[in-house]
């Protein structure tokens, strides 16, 4: 077939074309091959993104709701940074023999039903990072330390991981009165 389609080319410069044709071949069915399959593992790791996303926008209006009913805040935006994903505990069964020579011990999984589904013990969010907030009565201190104490006891965090600002919408509004 080969010899039809470059009738100039010598049989041994044929069989050297027919491999690298097929060599071409085969790492175009590869590249093929792995653009079709990681499809799936994206969607496993958009679901924890999601989740995640889920969660820490959860935080944020529930920050925000906080925040804005301190007096002096007024309008507030609060973006809070998380660190790592959630970490499932799945619940055990120890199961420990002591007999006159030897102690033997061994653990396995509850499932849930007589499923392969283990069941799950705990839950542990991602941790916080930090937080930002900028609320139109950012400029003031007074404010600032309010808010300030607010987050670090809401979030469990040091003040070194909190940022308080006045919003750019606020200072808008001060010029032009």
């Amino acid at each position: 077939m080969l010899q039809k389609l470059f009738p100039e080319l010598k049989k041994k410069d044929l069989v050297l074309h027919g491999i690298v044709l097929l060599g071409l071949l085969g790492m175009a069915c590869i590249l093929l091959s792995s653009l079709l399959s990681p499809k799936t593992e994206r969607t496993a790791e958009q679901a924890v993104s999601s989740e995640q996303e889920t969660y820490r926008l959860a935080l944020q209006e529930q920050l925000t709701e906080m925040l804005t009913s301190i007096s002096g805040v007024g309008q507030a935006e609060v973006l809070v940074t998380l660190e790592g994903s959630e970490q499932y505990r799945y619940a055990q069964d120890d199961d420990r023999t002591v007999s006159d020579t030897q102690v033997r011990s061994s653990t396995s999984y509850v499932t849930v039903g007589g499923s392969r589904e283990a069941l799950v013990e705990s839950v542990s969010h991602p941790g916080i990072t930090g937080v930002v907030v900028s609320c139109e009565g950012g400029a003031s201190s007074t404010v600032q330390e309010a808010v300030y104490k607010a987050v670090s006891v809401a979030c469990g965090l040091p003040v070194s991981q909190i940022y308080v600002t006045r919003s750019a919408g606020s200072s808008r509004k001060e010029n032009v009165s």
